[in-house]
């Protein structure tokens, strides 16, 4: 029997296919789920930082089955849904989703997305049953689904030198994610290089269909793998891998190096903008000393969520705020082979290195741990009381913070770490 997990840190399959299709414009997924299931996308959503999105819980169309649909089959409501949604709500591409009662009945998705082709629409198909994989696993899949099947399309061919395709930042799961894809397509800009970033934003299904033209696949974290192996599989695009992309010079300065180096471009251009970028960093810097010593910024730190975060701010906190992280958690899904790599990349800064997805067990490693600061997420605002100590919310969910476009890479994140920070201390 397995064990239960409270207050659990990620939804499941259909969950993270939602989240991810529902922030491109033009698309429009069509449940075939019990009613729930497109609410609990809506209620996710806030506990990702903001409730943003081109459809959101409510406004998903769904089949809504009930007890008749999963004794006898849901395909005719299915259809039914199918073919009011065309006729009532204009989209670019209808993705068909089922959730778990439709794959337990074994209901077609298959042929009933074949009737929305057949009517001349764009049409795609993913299978979100939830006991088939979480929240991680549904972005994963999604984007395997749309790179599989829209390609069957129009999609356009020819390699445009310069383009780059951003991929492993979960909308919502990465708090952050609208900020950080806004500075990577900032950064990337100032060497010449078009990140085509896929999601948010002014970001449609033509940037999807336009896949095929870059020159480069780019991974920022273990998420995008799938994608830019599968994106070199079908279209021959050369692909490079960074398991997280940080804060500061260094990760900054590797990643535009490593694209740039990848795509020919004159690394002298590179670092002079990199040092320009770096005066600025270390101006933000100089205006925290003050602050600095006399509010003892060495703090003894926890670090909760994603492996990804994790790498992100561990070794910005140690490196540039001289902390010393006690405790890294990680608390994404793992495998055997994924818990030795992690280990690997986080015991680089962190002295003690845990995988745990249950809150209450994470309660107790923290205060065990002889630790002064939190960097977690909201469920960590409990245990943070209790201990007298900040909580400075860096992963998901984000309660009780309220996320638009703020980022948490590269060196506007630093800044924007320094301020935060600054103030949380002060404060405290």
């Amino acid at each position: 029997m397995q064990e239960s997990i409270e207050r659990s840190r990620y939804g499941c399959n259909l969950q993270g296919a939602l989240q991810t299709l529902t922030e491109i414009k033009g698309v429009v997924p069509i449940l075939h789920t019990t009613p729930g299931c497109g609410i609990q996308n809506y209620l996710a959503g806030k506990a990702g930082g903001g409730n943003s999105g081109y459809l959101k819980g409510y406004s998903v169309p769904d089949s809504n089955v009930y007890e008749k649909q999963v004794i006898f089959g849901g395909t005719s409501r299915l259809r039914e849904q199918i073919k009011n949604t065309v006729k009532v709500m204009e989209g670019d591409l209808y993705v068909t989703i089922s959730g778990c009662e439709a794959e337990m009945v074994g209901d077609d998705i298959i042929a009933m997305t074949q009737e929305i082709i057949d009517q001349g629409e764009n049409a795609i198909y993913y299978k979100a049953a939830g006991f088939k994989g979480n929240q991680f696993n549904g972005y994963v899949g999604v984007i395997d689904a749309i790179l599989t099947q829209l390609s069957k399309t129009d999609a356009a061919r020819g390699i445009e030198k310069g383009l780059v395709n951003i991929f492993g930042i979960l909308p919502k799961q990465d708090i952050y994610w609208q900020g950080n894809l806004k500075e990577i397509k900032r950064i990337l800009e100032n060497i010449g290089v078009k990140a085509n970033t896929l999601f948010g934003f002014g970001q449609e299904i033509g940037q999807w269909k336009e896949i095929p033209k870059a020159e480069l696949n780019v991974a920022v974290s273990k998420w995008g793998l799938d994608a830019v192996k599968k994106a070199e599989e079908k279209f021959g695009t050369p692909y490079l891998y960074f398991p997280g992309l940080g804060l500061g010079e260094d990760a900054i300065g590797h990643f535009l190096l490593e694209i740039g180096d990848k795509l020919g471009i004159d690394s002298g251009k590179t670092k002079v903008y990199l040092e320009k970028e770096k005066e600025y960093f270390t101006h933000a810097l100089e205006q925290i000393t003050e602050y600095y010593y006399d509010y003892d910024f060495q703090k003894t730190a926890a670090v909760v969520g994603d492996e990804s975060t994790l790498i992100r701010y561990g070794t910005f906190l140690t490196k540039y705020l001289g902390m010393e992280v006690e405790i890294a958690i990680i608390t994404d899904p793992w495998d055997e082979e994924g818990t030795q790599e992690a280990s690997s990349l986080v015991g680089k800064f962190a002295n003690r290195v845990y995988f745990c997805k249950d809150s209450s067990e994470i309660d107790e490693i923290i205060e065990n741990g002889n630790v002064e600061l939190i960097f977690g997420s909201g469920l960590e605002n409990r245990i943070a009381k209790k201990l007298d100590i900040p909580n400075y919310i860096v992963s998901y969910p984000a309660y009780g913070k309220v996320i638009l476009d703020r980022c948490d890479m590269g060196y506007t994140g630093a800044v924007s770490l320094l301020e935060e920070l600054s103030s949380l201390l002060i404060n405290q």
